[in-house]
């Protein structure tokens, strides 16, 4: 992937070393995100809500966006019929664009990896579109993640980069074996940014809570 207009935020979210800088990189990449990453053919979104609705119907009942960005998930998942979406993010500028969209009901800025204020048991489902890759939200935002899930509730998420590369089958194992959910569904690996020349390769997976 060339160091290009496009994809130049994109390596600098990689490689920051906190939760607090990954955050400013999209608070000044806000603007132009959208069309920055329709340039690379951006796929998580449409992705993740595909296995959104593979498993989960379209429904009144609370979703939790982990991870809205500007709002591009919350724009796929309306049209298909989701109407009661809750977005988190950790960049304040991508949630004042999200907020222009006028698809959520509520927006929350909050970091991935720790406490997240939302009671047990507040959502039906979550759905997360890269987030879970390196420079990004750590694994452990999963702990939080299930504890808000509905037992019975989807979890459908895309993870990518070194995380593929064993960490988060580690994980994923981990809350497995404590009883906090199972797995459900996986896609193939895919290629999240097609239109560059370097793969990112990623996979998108469904967990249910328990």
């Amino acid at each position: 992937m060339g160091d290009n207009d496009s994809t130049k935020q994109l390596h600098e979210a990689y490689r920051s070393k906190s939760a607090e800088e990954t955050s400013g990189v999209y608070d000044d990449w806000a603007g132009e995100y959208e069309g920055h990453m329709a340039n690379v053919g951006y796929t998580h979104p449409a992705m993740v809500a595909s296995m959104m609705s593979r498993h989960v119907a379209p429904t009144g009942d609370p979703i939790l966006d982990a991870g809205t960005g500007t709002g591009i998930m919350g724009e796929i998942l309306t049209a298909l019929g989701y109407t009661d979406l809750t977005g988190l993010d950790a960049s304040e500028g991508m949630l004042a664009r999200a907020a222009e969209k006028g698809k959520y009901k509520r927006l929350s800025h909050a970091f991935l990896g720790q406490a997240l204020d939302f009671a047990d048991n507040a959502f039906a489902a979550v759905v997360s579109a890269g987030v879970f890759t390196q420079g990004h939200a750590p694994l452990s935002g999963f702990d939080e993640l299930v504890r808000v899930t509905r037992p019975g509730g989807i979890l459908a998420f895309s993870v990518s980069r070194a995380y593929l590369e064993g960490p988060f089958e580690e994980k994923s194992g981990q809350l497995e074996r404590d009883g906090l959910w199972c797995a459900v569904d996986a896609s193939a690996r895919y290629d999240s940014t097609p239109l560059v020349e370097d793969a990112l390769i990623s996979q998108v997976f469904a967990y249910q809570a328990v």
